[in-house]
């Protein structure tokens, strides 16, 4: 009943305008699969928009080096999917048990998935995605867990969110680059001509690279006509306040804990804007 309401209203709006509305994916990964899929039955078109290419980073070696002797008192933790991909490709099956016996941390279940998907526990924030909270949680875990330094994996652009808390809760930090963002030319057509059209558009943002590499595609004025009438979600905290400082109006992001799925937060914002009269 909820989707055919749903798809109702998505027809309501194309209809006005003879077009569909539309559903940017910022990021081009199978895990959004189910999500396009999901907004094409609610009468959506989808764009996946590769901003960026990941590259292996400068540390990948010796990380991969350090691995099988890595400290007692030490956890891994990182702030991205990305950096779980690198691990994984790098790292899987060959230093599965090394991996194992360590304490590791994401910020989140998405940025889990890589590691936990190859039965590797992983832990992740009890309260909403972000860095932060995911520094808060490795601290009060530290002292019974015996850890005293953390190795941080990061990309070229990493924010020092993780680290800095870390490093002020007397913490070590030793940081890892196992890779890097290469922003690529991108067709951001779709976006373009949703707004000139003057219909409904939701855009989902999985990372703060995610905002800087669509922010660069775009012209100034297609730019601020995005900011002004999209409704955009972000995955975490991080890429939340990284919305807001480029000024998005309709900025959304999950709420609560990990349980709430960041996928429910996009279907419920797909539903609000098809629904918006026109």
């Amino acid at each position: 009943m909820r989707n055919e309401k749903a798809r109702a209203g998505a027809s309501a709006a194309s209809a006005a305008t003879g077009r569909k509305p539309l559903f940017a994916i910022t990021r081009m990964d199978a895990a959004d699969d189910a999500l396009a899929e999901a907004a094409e039955e609610m009468g959506y078109e989808v764009a996946r928009l590769r901003l960026f290419e990941t590259l292996p980073g400068s540390q990948v070696n010796e990380l991969l080096s350090w691995l099988p002797g890595a400290p007692e008192g030490t956890a891994l933790a990182w702030t991205s999917r990305r950096a779980a991909t690198v691990l994984a490709e790098a790292a899987l099956p060959e230093m599965h048990d090394a991996l194992a016996r360590l304490p590791l941390f994401a910020v989140g279940p998405d940025s889990a998935a890589p590691i936990a998907s190859e039965g590797i526990a992983v832990t992740v924030p009890r309260e909403a995605v972000g860095a932060l909270n995911l520094a808060t949680q490795l601290i009060g875990m530290a002292p019974q867990s015996g850890i005293k330094r953390v190795a941080f994996l990061h990309g070229d652009r990493a924010l020092t969110e993780l680290p800095d808390a870390l490093a002020g809760a007397g913490i070590s930090v030793d940081r890892f680059e196992v890779y890097r963002t290469e922003y690529v030319g991108c067709d951001v057509s779709p976006l373009t001509d949703v707004l000139e059209a003057e219909r409904p558009c939701v855009v989902a943002f999985y990372s703060p690279s995610g905002v800087a590499g669509l922010e660069r595609s775009l012209a100034p004025a297609v730019s601020e006509a995005l900011h002004d009438r999209a409704t955009v979600i972000a995955r975490g905290q991080t890429t939340y306040q990284t919305l807001l400082k480029w000024g998005y109006h309709q900025a959304l992001r999950p709420m609560g804990e990990p349980c709430e799925p960041f996928t429910e937060c996009v279907k419920g914002a797909l539903k609000a804007a098809a629904m918006v009269p026109r």
